[in-house]
This record gives C-alpha cells, sequence and structure tokens, in this order.
C-alpha cells in the first residue's frame, strides 16, 4: 500500500498539500490568488499585445496554464504565466510565418506553445534537467538586458501612438521607429509616459506589492471613457471577443511543425531557465526544496493546458511570484484560484475593457522591463571572469545585430569555445620537493630551486584528452630537452587530472616508450582512481615506477647533501 501511495504522489503530486492543510489555509490561498490577479490581468494582456496576439489571449493562457503549472511543478509559491521574454520570443519566431494577430498567427503560437509544452515534459520525465546547467549565466544575462532593451523600443510605437510594420531583424523594427517618430500622437504619448512614470514610482516609493498596473488601467478606462479618447485619435483596444471553448489542437502541416522545432527548444529551455532561476531564488526564503525535473515536467504540463485552452506559452514570473509569497500564500492552490479568478473576468469583466488606451499596455510592457536591464551585470561579470564577460557582451551585441535567438546561439557557441580554449591551453608546472617541510613547491616562487639536475618533477593541472594531450607531450618533451642529458628521472603528478581518455592512453605509451629509451626512468604519483584503472587497462602502468604519497617519494629518492648523489 505504502508504494501505491507514493506512486499515486508521484503522478498527482499536489496531493501532499493536502494532508495538513486548514481552513486557514485555504483562506490565505485565495487573498493571495486574488492578490496575485490583481497584478496578473493587466500584465498578460500585455504580454499578449508583445507576442502579437490579441490581448484576450493573455487571460486565456493563465486560465488552465497558471493553474496546472502549480499543481504539477515543485514549488507551492511559483507563479506562471505569460512573461515578456517568453513573448517576445514568440513575436521573432512567428514573424516570418504569418502577420501578427491573424488567425494563422494564433495557430501558430498555439501550436507551439503544445511543442513546447511536449518538449519540456520529455525533458523532466527523462530526468534532462541537469542540461540547465550547461547553459551560461552569462549568455542568459547579456540576452536578458538585450532583450529587455529590444522589447521596450518594439513598444515605443504603441506608447507614442502610432504603428509601424514588425519585421524579425531588431535593426529593421529600430529604423521603422525611427522614420515614424513625425506621426506620434502626443496625447497618447502623453498618457503612456504618465503611465510608465506611476508604475515605475510606485514600485520604488511605495510598495512592489501594489498593484500600480491595475490602478493605471482602470484610470485609462475611466478617462477613455468619459474624455473620448477613441474620437479624439487614440488607439484603444476595442471589442474582445473574449469566449471560452472546449481543449482543442489548432491544425497546421507537418512541415511547419518540423519548422518551429528548433525555436520550440531555444524557448522551452530559456523559459525553464528563468522559471528555474524564479524557484530556486524563492527556495532560499521558504526553505522549500525545488526539484528541477518535477519543474520542467509542471512547466511542461502548464504549457499543454494553456495551448489546449486557446493560450500561448507560459513561465515562471518573478514580480507576480514574488507577489504570491508576500501575500501569504501557502501552496500551489493560490495559483488555481487566480486562474478561477481569470476565468470569472473572462466572463464577466473584458467587456468593459473596450475603452482601454493601448497606449497603456505598452506602458506596462516597459515598466516590467526596467529591473531586467542590469548593465552592472556586465561590470561585475569581468571582474570575476575575463572570458565569461567575453561571453555576455557578444550575447548582448548579437541580439541587436541578429535574431535574439540566434544570439542566444552564437553566445553557447563563443562560452564553448573559450571552454575548449582554457581546457586545451596546457598548464603543466614545474615542481620542487622540500625535504624539510614534506611538500612540493612551484620552481617558479620566489626562494625555490631547482636541487638536482637529475630530476624533473612536474604535475599535470587538467585531465587529459584528444583536444589537449598533443599539447601536453609537446610541453612534457620541451622540459624534457631544457634539462638536457643529465636528466635521469622524470616524476609526473596526477593530482589534478580527474579524467584521461584513450587517445591520451595512446599518446602517453608512445611518450613513455620514447622517453625510456633515452634513458629516463618515468614515476606517477597521485593518480586517481578513474586514471588509475585506465592506465593499467592501456599498459601505462608497466611502464611506469609508482609513488602513492611524500613518504613514498622520500623512500623512493634519498638523496645525499652532495648535489647529483641519487641511489
Amino acid at each position: 500500500m505504502k508504494s501505491e501511495g507514493i506512486k499515486f504522489e508521484t503522478i498527482f503530486p499536489f496531493v501532499a498539500w493536502f494532508r495538513h492543510y486548514s481552513g486557514k489555509d485555504l483562506a490565505s490561498d485565495m487573498f493571495a490568488g486574488l492578490t496575485v490577479v490583481v497584478v496578473l490581468i493587466p500584465q498578460v494582456m500585455a504580454f499578449a499585445s508583445l507576442a502579437g496576439l490579441p490581448p484576450v489571449y493573455g487571460l486565456y493562457a493563465s486560465l488552465a496554464g497558471t493553474a496546472a503549472a502549480a499543481l504539477w511543478g515543485s514549488s507551492r509559491h511559483l507563479s506562471t504565466g505569460p512573461a515578456a521574454l517568453i513573448s517576445f520570443l514568440i513575436l521573432t519566431t512567428l514573424i516570418p510565418f504569418a502577420k501578427p494577430e491573424s488567425p494563422k498567427y494564433i495557430t501558430l503560437a498555439i501550436i507551439l506553445t503544445l511543442m513546447i509544452g511536449v518538449i519540456q515534459i520529455l525533458m523532466g520525465l527523462f530526468r534532462l534537467g541537469f542540461l540547465m546547467n550547461f547553459v551560461s549565466h552569462s549568455v542568459i544575462g547579456g540576452f536578458t538586458t538585450a532583450a529587455a532593451i529590444i522589447i521596450a523600443a518594439t513598444q515605443v510605437p504603441s506608447l507614442l501612438g502610432f504603428g509601424i510594420e514588425k519585421h524579425d531583424f531588431v535593426v529593421q523594427n529600430l529604423y521603422e521607429i525611427v522614420t515614424s517618430l513625425g506621426r506620434t500622437h502626443l496625447y497618447s504619448a502623453a498618457i503612456g509616459l504618465i503611465g510608465v512614470s506611476l508604475i515605475i514610482f510606485s514600485k520604488k516609493k511605495i510598495s512592489k506589492y501594489f498593484p500600480a498596473q491595475l490602478v493605471v488601467m482602470v484610470l485609462g478606462i475611466a478617462l477613455s471613457f468619459a474624455f473620448d479618447f477613441e474620437g479624439n485619435g487614440f488607439k484603444v483596444l476595442g471589442k474582445i471577443d473574449a469566449e471560452l471553448s472546449p481543449p482543442s489542437i489548432p491544425y497546421v502541416s507537418f512541415s511547419e511543425v518540423v519548422t518551429l522545432i528548433p525555436n520550440a527548444i531555444i524557448i522551452a529551455v530559456i523559459g525553464f531557465l528563468q522559471t528555474f532561476a524564479i524557484s530556486a531564488s524563492i527556495s532560499k526564503k521558504t526553505k522549500q526544496k525545488t526539484e528541477v525535473n518535477q519543474e520542467l515536467i509542471g512547466q511542461g504540463i502548464g504549457n499543454l493546458a494553456s495551448g489546449l485552452f486557446k493560450g500561448f506559452t507560459i513561465s515562471g514570473s518573478f514580480a507576480r511570484t514574488a507577489v504570491n509569497l508576500g501575500a501569504g500564500a501557502v501552496s500551489g492552490m493560490s495559483s488555481v484560484f487566480a486562474s478561477l479568478f481569470v476565468l470569472l473576468t473572462i466572463l464577466v469583466f473584458t467587456k468593459y475593457l473596450y475603452f482601454l488606451p493601448t497606449t497603456l499596455l505598452a506602458a506596462i510592457v516597459i515598466a516590467a522591463l526596467v529591473d531586467l536591464i542590469e548593465f552592472g551585470k556586465f561590470r561585475e561579470t569581468y571582474n570575476l571572469s575575463g572570458s565569461d564577460g567575453i561571453v555576455i557582451t557578444v550575447t548582448f551585441l548579437f541580439a541587436f545585430l541578429t535574431k535574439p535567438d540566434t544570439a542566444i546561439f552564437v553566445g553557447m557557441a563563443t562560452s564553448l569555445i573559450l571552454f575548449l580554449r582554457k581546457t586545451v591551453s596546457v598548464q603543466i608546472p614545474e615542481l620542487h620537493f622540500d625535504f624539510d617541510e614534506e611538500s612540493f613547491d612551484l620552481v617558479a616562487l620566489p626562494n625555490v630551486h631547482r636541487d638536482f639536475p637529475e630530476i624533473l618533477i612536474i604535475r599535470i593541472d587538467m585531465s587529459v584528452y584528444f583536444g589537449n594531450v598533443h599539447g601536453i607531450r609537446e610541453r612534457i618533451f620541451h622540459m624534457v630537452e631544457e634539462r638536457g642529458p643529465e636528466l635521469k628521472h622524470l616524476v609526473i603528478s596526477f593530482g589534478g587530472v580527474n579524467y584521461f581518455d584513450v587517445s591520451a592512453c595512446d599518446v602517453f605509451n608512445e611518450m613513455f616508450d620514447e622517453l625510456n629509451k633515452k634513458g629516463i626512468k618515468i614515476y606517477t604519483m597521485y593518480r586517481k582512481h578513474q586514471v588509475e584503472n585506465i592506465m593499467r587497462a592501456s599498459g601505462i602502468e608497466e611502464k611506469t615506477l609508482r609513488i602513492r604519497d611524500i613518504k613514498g617519494f622520500k623512500a623512493q629518492f634519498i638523496i645525499q647533501r652532495n648535489p647529483g648523489y641519487l641511489v
């Protein structure tokens, strides 16, 4: 019976919430859900517009997706829904295939969301969460800052009251914006800039939990209705055809699905990286462990639910998660209540959004991006690591020069190249043995010198594999030749070697044969278990003498005070 219970909770992890759930917890989750939805509704509608979709699709995405991601995820406080970066990636992915807000575009956005859901579920089921570690934080940092600036720029036309044709290349969009500034609607620009200022001011000076976006939206609707904004040149949201429909999958051709696969993988990974970073940050405060593979499954199911109910791709939101936690959420039921309140909005309140000025949707997006623009991170990264500094800068620049998803690939490739460059570069210091202190010191250190020309002691400070083994061989031979004919003993410390591949075995076998022919005895020490096993299996063991520790070194080489005498 115990194993059946564990299996049941594996399939339905949210069952564990209710073991000690009380009426007080229910009230806390309901209040937190209501608090979150006050922030969520204006944001998700704005992010839907950013994604090239009608604003109501932000509500569809939050209807089932937010609840499903919470029910099957591992974090009890994470709030999932449409997010700025993911919405932007959807826009840049789909623009080459269809015009934003067209039926074809909406269909592709839904299909893309379903694909992302499947990818994330499969990654979770096959326990591939560890792959997230291979995407450098520098790549994400450079992309996030660049994307925030680019997104803000794409919202400028809506903020200033004019429209442009959207392109998939950033430079083209910026050119369109600059050449269209003469069409600015001054009153729209004024209302939009006031909206941005009020939201940022409230966040900095009042409270980050204050629902400034909702206040701005309600005020905008009231003013628009009272002063007939639509009749005075303002662009308003207009009639919203909000309707509920049973779960369905729209039809697209197989070739279109195949074309979307690379972008689906990118968005699935980036979306989850953002989600997991938020979960990890929150878990430090709550002391609740976040299980990466379960969270992948939760996000995948959330995206499937979103797509089935005509929504678009969702991921974790830091702002809404912070509000959820601050409002006293106890479990993921707060997100379930948030979804129920979204349902109520779709059924009752969407008709009142007709008069909402679109400039305020742009204001909400721009204000949400302020915290994502972190130029200070560039300086910090360079101070910590020059190579990571290069990665963050390259990713940032290529986001402007190419498509944002291409910039991610370029950043990852740059990160990999710099990593391989480090592993290929040869680090083999020469050592001196201090018999009094019983320790090895670098010969390059002050007051350290070579005591005995017959002995060369070196240390390999990296794992040895096909990419660097030939460089290591050349370096060792160079050091041997520098010593000349007096050299009789070569001592190699393998203390820094964690991995030794087959190519390394072949090269070292040949190298040791050549050295032995020259009359040089070879000693190895501090070999780790896995290195020792492959050396023994490859025959290297037979060509060397083994020194196990410092005492073994002293026993092997009894050095007299007369330099040059070796027993």
